[in-house]
């Protein structure tokens, strides 16, 4: 049944990916690049070397630090997708059995369709063409490629689950025909789905450090303490995750690494606050709103103290389900709020 399918799937996993969007696209708007990009990129079949130097003016051709960026950024919103996909799988075996043939769990106390969300058409076949394209990203291309297929049939299947309403008529007969794609599709794409958010991950990680580097360096203080904040509270994240510790387990969380973690964020919401109450320092970070942030770190750091609190306590937590305070998920939520915000700040 169900629960032998978890295996390895533990919903924190899904919360880590949240903190992997943060990326500043050295001040260009990354919305517009991806515009031009796949106006030109997309759309246009690839034309041969020699037409193209011709036809292609100087402004108009995407250098490869641009190309980089964007595929980046494709990736990085693919990640996200796939995140919120290994939910809706995860929903769907909710209400449905795990098995070939297609049947609804007795008592599940939710109907067919629960909490399924869909997805766009465009975002997975523009990021297999970029897979094919300059600059290589010797990790996350190859996987793309070989997880095409199961991912689109998934997806097309959960948009359909998500727009109907009325599954029972007939015997169930749409819902047995999304089951023999969903069924098969679900077991191919789930382990690939895993290792290209992992994969992700790591190039993520890699681009950030460098970028906070930068930010540092040319002093905008502002942007290099957020984006510092989420990649300390995405690494408390990744903690809880290799310990194999979600709510359900709280209790067994080991806070050797994440305490330091958390000395290390009290500082730096602090130094955010300071920044932000410094008015040449929002001129450097040519910031206008005094106030970008809205408390969001702050609360972000409260979750994570409440939290310590909840494991000290030895008291496992009564109802996961509904997150509540002192909750991994709590924390969780307050971190994607940070990360929304940040993007809201810096990228978009």
């Amino acid at each position: 049944g169900y629960g032998m399918r978890k295996g390895i799937i533990g919903t924190a996993l899904a919360s880590v990916c949240v903190a992997v969007l943060v990326v500043s696209g050295c001040g260009e708007n990354i919305n517009e690049l991806k515009e031009n990009a796949r106006a030109k990129v997309l759309s246009e079949p690839v034309m041969a070397a020699e037409e193209t130097e011709e036809e292609g003016t100087e402004e108009e051709s995407v250098s490869p630090e641009q190309m980089d960026l964007i595929k980046y950024n494709y990736y990085v919103e693919l990640n996200n997708e796939i995140v919120k996909l290994m939910d809706d799988i995860d929903y769907y075996y909710e209400v449905v059995e795990y098995d070939e043939e297609f049947a609804l769990i007795p008592d599940s106390g939710y109907t067919y369709g629960y909490r399924i969300r869909g997805f766009g058409k465009d975002l997975a076949d523009d990021c297999i063409q970029l897979a094919d394209m300059e600059p290589a990203y010797e990790t996350l291309d190859p996987l793309i490629k070989e997880m095409a297929e199961p991912l689109k049939e998934l997806m097309a299947a959960f948009s359909e689950v998500s727009r109907s309403n009325d599954y029972a008529a007939n015997q169930y007969q749409k819902a047995k025909e999304l089951h023999a794609v969903i069924y098969p599709a679900a077991d191919e794409f789930e382990p690939m789905g895993y290792e290209f958010i992992h994969a992700v991950s790591a190039v993520a990680d890699e681009r950030i450090a460098a970028e906070e580097e930068e930010m540092k360096a040319e002093g905008r203080l502002i942007a290099y303490n957020a984006s510092r904040g989420i990649s300390i509270a995405g690494q408390i994240m990744d903690e809880c995750t290799l310990q194999g510790v979600t709510d359900d387990n709280i209790t067994d969380l080991d806070l050797t690494k994440i305490k330091p973690l958390y000395e290390e964020l009290t500082l730096i919401v602090e130094d955010l606050n300071a920044a932000t109450a410094d008015s040449n320092q929002m001129m450097k970070d040519s910031m206008s709103n005094s106030k970008p942030f809205d408390q969001l770190y702050e609360r972000m750091l409260q979750a994570l103290e409440w939290m310590i609190k909840q494991v000290e306590s030895g008291k496992p937590i009564e109802d996961p389900g509904l997150e509540p305070l002192g909750s991994i998920a709590h924390f969780s939520n307050t971190l994607s709020d940070c990360v929304d915000r940040y993007n809201t700040v810096f990228v978009d």
